[in-house]
């Protein structure tokens, strides 16, 4: 009988480490996290139970540790697998908890730029590294949208970084960050090291100006306010944070005037195809869902599955997870192997290609989640069967990188040379 396992993940393009990954993660999340998934729910203020399972997670499991250098003592991730490992372990996760799949695997997003081949930046590695790799919990948060301008930020191509106010002012051998952000994953209190998107120009449409500067939270000036509640997703913990005249070395800029913006276009390439590894464990946790109450309900004399109606709303969601599966699994595919295909992550044209699986990979776990629950009727809506935390978590996931609007238009910049949108 079919499982979760029978949709595509091609065995060809994952090694061996990719999938013992996935099976420990897996199993990891059905033995400690599942049994208290309603109670980790109602922790989305204080995260006692959620802080040390994320210590399990990125720690005893080294995922933290999966993508830094040997050299600061981690696990050295071949550069062919990065994404494809990022991805099973999203989808192993977010089938449980898309919450808590986004709190770990945000852990390290934000070094992307100077964690990964072929731009290492091996002084702040060598300083930071160790913390990320060390036995115990050290969490990273990016530091991107701002009260003012949301997804502006993102919007790289018409905004070209215009509209960011979080400004890091060279002083010395030392920046002064001031600004304020909101919204980020593993901000408050859980964040250790903060990756800042600012400019060092308020108002500059020059990309040179685009900086992202590593701040660490215990430094003067840096200030959170309170984990907003949300709809979904409660193990991932979102606050404002704030920038008053905080200091910190001039190394710890990532790169410098164009390299910044130009790796961190692979940030976001990874976001957008994360995004769509986060709607297919959804949508996996759905489908075992679904099936088993189709199989157990009996209607009419007979389980519900076998009913052409309900038959027809299984075929579609087994369908949108495949779809979604391989539109994914084509583009980690391409960010893992650019020798092949011509693309680096980084590109710019790479970035607005992944913008509309991100939009496909929204839509589909949307509509997946909501035909399940039309099916189960109220146990649909009952927390203890558990769409209805699939169905809350899943509208967040859509939202993320710019929400819908900006994904679509920048996919169709790509695709239709657009030039003035």
């Amino acid at each position: 009988m079919p499982t979760i396992d029978d949709f595509i993940r091609p065995k060809e393009w994952t090694s061996d480490v990719v999938l013992q990954t996935g099976q420990a993660v897996r199993k990891w999340a059905e033995k400690r996290y599942r049994p208290i998934l309603e109670q980790v729910d109602e922790d989305w203020k204080e995260h006692k139970l959620i802080e040390p399972l994320l210590k399990e997670v990125l720690v005893d499991l080294g995922l933290n540790a999966a993508f830094f250098p040997a050299e600061v003592g981690g696990n050295d991730m071949p550069q062919d697998q990065v994404m494809a490992l990022t991805s099973v372990v999203c989808e192993e996760l977010s089938r449980v908890d898309a919450g808590f799949a986004t709190a770990a695997i945000c852990s390290t997003w934000g070094l992307v730029p100077i964690m990964l081949e072929p731009h290492r930046n091996m002084e702040l590695l060598k300083e930071f590294g160790p913390k990320f790799c060390g036995k115990e919990l050290y969490v990273g948060c990016h530091a991107i949208t701002e009260p003012a301008s949301g997804a502006d930020v993102e919007n790289l191509g018409v905004m070209k970084g215009k509209t960011i106010q979080t400004t890091a002012t060279l002083d010395g051998d030392e920046w002064v960050i001031n600004g304020h952000k909101i919204w980020p994953t593993n901000s408050g209190k859980v964040g250790d090291l903060y990756s800042v998107v600012c400019t060092t120009q308020k108002g500059s449409t020059d990309l040179n100006d685009f900086a992202v500067i590593l701040v660490p939270a215990d430094l003067e000036g840096v200030s959170v306010g309170s984990p907003y509640q949300k709809a979904g997703m409660a193990a991932d913990i979102n606050t404002d944070v704030w920038f008053d005249n905080v200091r910190v070395p001039k190394r710890y800029r990532m790169h410098g005037p164009g390299d910044d913006v130009k790796y961190w276009r692979r940030t976001v390439s990874m976001g957008q195809i994360g995004a769509a590894a986060f709607s297919v464990g959804v949508m996996k946790g759905v489908y075992e869902i679904i099936k088993r109450w189709t199989t157990e309900r009996v209607i009419a004399g007979k389980p519900l599955k076998e009913h052409s109606i309900c038959a027809d709303m299984l075929s579609e969601v087994a369908m949108l997870i495949e779809s979604t599966s391989a539109w994914m699994w084509t583009y980690i595919r391409e960010w893992d192997h650019p020798e092949i295909y011509g693309k680096e992550p980084w590109d710019e044209d790479f970035t607005l290609k992944t913008r509309g699986l991100a939009v496909h990979a929204g839509i589909a776990v949307e509509q997946a989640c909501s035909r399940a629950m039309d099916f189960m009727s109220s146990y649909g809506y009952a927390r203890e069967f558990g769409i209805e935390k699939h169905w809350r978590d899943c509208k967040i996931i859509g939202l993320w990188m710019g929400g819908r609007a900006l994904k679509t238009l920048e996919n169709a910049r790509y695709w239709y040379d657009l030039e003035t949108l």
